[in-house]
């Protein structure tokens, strides 16, 4: 018994002690599990969203001495993890040590310098949403309904104390913010109202416990309601900007990127620029056959905006409606597969993987047009959701047909499939289908995901699909795929010039717009609702681009050394192999050597993702 426990130490967390480690390796292995162990008894609707059902019968504490002891928690954990060196660990686990360090870094910054318990209504919301959907996304024939409605009861009798200390800790937040909530927690009063019943008789031993308590949560959560339109509302006068300083430090925690803010802004900047003259390329012959008596004699951007923008009005008139919207999304997702089988760019999930397309969940819908939800860490056979928001409405009936008609004109049928390259085929699905059955990815890896390289993964496959020749034949398709690169860059300046540079707000709405609407080709509807995105977040934005230069580089690299060999689809198996880690540690597995006294017992080396 002595002997096996040395070669299979117990973890308290499943993965948490890598087989085969030994040495220094063990030693951390040992620290970080307990640390995951911690953090998901301090965090249970994480726990839940990645697999461990061992804390599904709670919610947050939230109260002061809960956000206390969550504090303690992260610096006890640090403390600990600093006194290992990580130059004497192997290089996966030393890239575990990082991650691991990060995310204590990242919640003693939150905790103490970014406080979202304060100025961040929605990030209650999300909790909530979060805590209860993820506990039903079970099959309907599943043997866990009776455990997991138990749990849900459980949780439901949590929600009353959960928002009194929603209440007592939200301190002036920003209104667009508290505005974006009204919306977002009648997604969670929806669910409780609609969805949940339906669930309640697979269970006919709690059907009456769940209904009864059921009317409770649904009173408190319209209470909830009325208090953020009469209280919370009218007292949201917080900024919502961050300022440059505390944006600087959380864009270091979010994109775990030695690019600096100056740098970042420089070459999205440069890449914007080329990528509009790219534009006017594509859209040059098509204005001459679509407008043969129409000619500019203009130059530079201002030829770009003319030239394009009147191609481009043309191009988006071929678009889905409300009643079709999902059906054309299915056909396109059909399209693309079948382009990637025949190119052979990359290993695709098998059809009867469990992916679907559907609706928003209320708590998130409209905070994006699309997201894809990955399954647990921890049971990766479960439901993947390619999730699609409603079409925004308007106030009146004009407004109302105005907004969709200019939503539709952005989400046009080949911007849809840009999407779904996105989003699914070859982007976020098709990338976290092989970082969480990889068995090269450690559960470190799996866990603490990084946005930078989920998202720069994202934006570079669409371009991996149109450079592999998906649009030839069909140039405004192309040029719907290049208007659409210009998100990435747009994004990042917008996030670096909203929440660091000191404007009045009529200043950075006007440069806001300009950006978007003109310079980026984006219609209203859309320019304002990313907007208001990129004044209730912060950093997030900045992902896509910083994540796709890193991507690109990495890829530039491997193509150099390879040389006549390379291969593109051998090439993505191995970079989708490690887990969805930052780009830079990705380019030490790949091209860095593991040490000789670890390769035989080493291996080298998830909220949803959100549409650009």
């Amino acid at each position: 018994m002595a002997g096996r426990s040395r070669r299979a130490p117990r973890s308290r967390f499943p993965g948490g002690i890598p087989d085969g480690a030994a040495g220094a390796d063990l030693a951390f292995y040992r620290l970080a599990d307990h640390y995951l162990d911690d953090l998901f008894r301090a965090y249970p609707t994480w726990a839940t969203t990645v697999g461990l059902h061992r804390h599904d019968g709670r919610l947050e504490d939230l109260s002061p001495a809960g956000l206390k002891r969550k504090l303690d928690l992260a610096r006890r954990h640090r403390t600990a993890l600093t006194a290992i060196d990580p130059g004497a660990l192997s290089i996966s686990a030393r890239i575990d040590h990082d991650l691991v360090l990060h995310d204590l870094d990242a919640a003693i910054f939150g905790l103490t310098e970014l406080r979202p318990h304060e100025r961040d209504p929605q990030s209650y919301i999300d909790l909530l949403g979060s805590a209860f959907l993820f506990l039903t996304l079970l099959p309907e024939d599943s043997p866990l309904w009776p455990e997991r409605l138990g749990s849900l009861l459980a949780r439901m009798r949590a929600v009353p104390a959960f928002l009194r200390a929603a209440r007592r800790n939200l301190f002036r937040p920003p209104r667009v913010v508290t505005e974006m909530v009204l919306g977002t927690h009648a997604g969670n009063i929806a669910f409780f109202a609609d969805q949940a019943p339906r669930l309640f008789a697979r269970v006919p031993a709690l059907e009456a416990l769940l209904l009864l308590e059921n009317e409770r949560v649904l009173a408190a959560l319209r209470d909830f309601q009325r208090w953020l339109e009469t209280d919370l509302l009218p007292r949201s006068t917080g900024d919502w900007r961050l300022g440059e300083k505390l944006w600087t430090m959380k864009l270091r925690h979010t994109l775990q990127s030695e690019l600096t803010p100056n740098e970042i802004a420089r070459r999205a900047t440069e890449h914007l620029d080329a990528v509009r003259r790219r534009m006017l390329e594509v859209a040059e012959p098509l204005h001459h056959r679509l407008f043969p008596d129409h000619a500019h004699a203009e130059s530079g951007d201002e030829r770009i905006d003319l030239v394009v923008g009147e191609v481009l009005d043309v191009a988006t008139r071929r678009h889905a409606t409300r009643d079709t919207l999902f059906e054309t999304v299915h056909r396109s997702a059909g399209r693309i597969k079948d382009f990637l089988r025949r190119r052979d760019l990359i290993e695709l999930p098998p059809d009867d993987d469990d992916f679907t397309i559907e609706p928003t969940p209320g708590y998130l819908d409209g905070v994006a047009v699309a997201f894809f939800n990955p399954p647990p860490t921890l049971e990766p056979d479960h439901k993947k959701s390619y999730w699609i928001s409603s079409v925004p409405r308007g106030a009146t009936p004009e407004q109302d047909a105005a907004t969709e008609a200019s939503f539709f004109r952005e989400y046009n049928d080949y911007n849809l499939q840009g999407l779904t390259v996105h989003e699914a085929f070859p982007g976020h699905y098709v990338q976290f289908w092989h970082a969480l059955r990889s068995p090269l990815a450690t559960v470190y890896k799996k866990i603490f995901t990084s946005g930078t390289f989920a998202e720069g993964w994202a934006v570079l496959s669409e371009d991996l699909v149109f450079d592999a020749g998906y649009a030839d034949g069909e140039p405004e398709n192309l040029l719907i795929h290049l208007k659409q690169s210009l998100r990435a860059p747009i994004n990042a300046l917008l996030d670096a010039r909203l929440h660091a540079a000191p404007m009045p707000d009529d200043e950075a709405d006007r440069f806001a717009f300009d950006l978007m609407r003109r310079r980026g080709f984006q219609e209203e509807a859309e320019a304002r609702a990313k907007l208001r995105r990129a004044k209730a977040t912060s950093t997030q934005l900045s992902t896509y681009f910083v994540g796709f230069v890193e991507m690109s580089e990495i890829l530039a690299e491997a193509r150099r050394r390879a040389g006549a060999s390379f291969n593109l689809k051998s090439f993505t198996g191995h970079l989708l192999s490690y887990g969805t880690i930052p780009p830079a540690q990705v380019r030490r597995l790949l091209f860095e050597k593991q040490p000789a006294k670890s390769r035989s017992r080493q291996p080298p080396s998830n909220p949803p993702v959100t549409s650009p």
